[in-house]
């Protein structure tokens, strides 16, 4: 091969080789499509775009403090006994059952009777007189008797027997724990009181009764039990006798009770309740004689001067405070040198004064006619 033609395969080599130096750029692949979403900004009617709204910031409330409530007032333990809580409260009694025929006289019947007492069953006895009735009433309370020894009829049988003779029909409880009645809560006596106002309120349900003429007649504690009787119920009562009567004075009872017969009730009622030098005022709720201006029916006061019981001058204190009570009709007898329990001669007068004071007090007022209906409550 000749020099030329080297020569010229040499450029063709040449060419080649730049040939195969040039760069094409290859040819673009599109890269994916992505879409780009604009939200519409909110509308607002103004052209100043509104702020985000900033909480403004409550004040820090000052802790309240929640009223305590007022204690409510601690109830008087006494308050049951207080003469107006006793006269708010009510007596619905029942029905007085005949239970049994105890004895027959020329003039009158004696019955054993039971009746019902604030959910307690109460004994005693009913003289009803022959004839035809109703008659008026006399209800008779008997004093004190220790209950184991008691027996119905004691402390009132002899007034009872000569007042049904005169056409009186008598009647009389033996109150709660004596005789055969039930036990019952009795502080203060107050029991008892409950027992005879309940005896009352009864007294429609028998048939030969006039409730509307009705008497009463008491003895000792049974006299403290007629004249807070005649207080707390003074509508019920049309005449009252009181012979050798307990004070009407609760302080004074305490008192002659714990002094003369050291009764074990009266150190238990002191620890319980406190005793009428601590709680004076209290006292003066529970006695009758700081409320006589609500007694309505005539009293006749009866009492020996010689009473080793009972003092002479308490009836003297109730005749003056029934006087000053507005005038109160009231007859007073005193018995020089007789005894709590009257005898002979002087239970003799006393019983004749009783009588004619029943029978003007009770005989004159009107029977009612008809009869009252036993659903009636005196």
């Amino acid at each position: 091969m000749t020099i030329e033609r080297w020569w010229w395969v040499g450029v063709w080599l040449l060419g080649l080789a730049g040939m195969a130096c040039r760069t094409t750029p290859p040819a673009l692949t599109p890269s994916p499509v992505v879409q780009v979403v604009v939200l519409p900004t909110p509308f607002y009617p103004t052209a100043t775009p509104r702020p985000s709204p900033t909480a403004t910031p409550m004040p820090t409330p000052s802790p309240t403090r929640s009223p305590t409530p007022a204690p409510s007032p601690t109830p008087d333990p006494l308050a049951p006994f207080f003469i107006e809580t006793l006269r708010a409260r009510a007596y619905e009694g029942g029905t007085i059952e005949l239970v049994a025929l105890l004895a027959q006289t020329e003039a009158f019947d004696r019955y054993l009777i039971r009746y019902p007492s604030d959910g307690l069953t109460i004994t005693g006895y009913a003289n009803i007189p022959h004839g035809e009735g109703p008659f008026p009433v006399v209800v008779l309370n008997h004093g004190y008797f220790d209950p184991a020894v008691y027996r119905t009829g004691y402390g009132t049988i002899r007034a009872a027997d000569t007042l049904a003779r005169a056409g009186f029909l008598t009647i009389a409880s033996d109150y709660r724990q004596y005789a055969g009645s039930d036990s019952g809560p009795n502080d203060f006596r107050m029991g008892y009181v409950v027992d005879v106002l309940n005896l009352l309120a009864s007294l429609p349900t028998l048939p030969q009764a006039d409730a509307s003429r009705v008497g009463v007649w008491g003895h000792s504690m049974g006299g403290g039990i007629t004249i807070n009787v005649m207080v707390i119920r003074p509508e019920w009562v049309d005449a009252v006798v009181l012979y050798g009567p307990m004070s009407g004075d609760m302080a004074d009872n305490w008192r002659h009770i714990r002094r003369m017969w050291n009764r074990p009730e009266m150190e238990r009622l002191a620890a319980q309740y406190g005793g009428p030098d601590e709680r004076s005022d209290a006292y003066r709720k529970m006695s009758a004689i700081e409320y006589l201006e609500w007694v309505q029916a005539p009293v006749q006061i009866h009492h020996g001067t010689h009473d080793e019981q009972v003092p002479f001058a308490w009836s003297e204190r109730l005749r003056d405070a029934l006087r000053a009570a507005a005038g109160k009709e009231v007859e007073f007898f005193a018995y020089p040198g007789a005894p709590h329990n009257f005898q002979g001669e002087t239970w003799d007068l006393f019983m004749a004064r009783v009588q004619a004071f029943f029978e003007t007090h009770l005989r004159s007022l009107a029977s009612p006619t008809p009869p009252i209906p036993p659903t009636h409550t005196k």
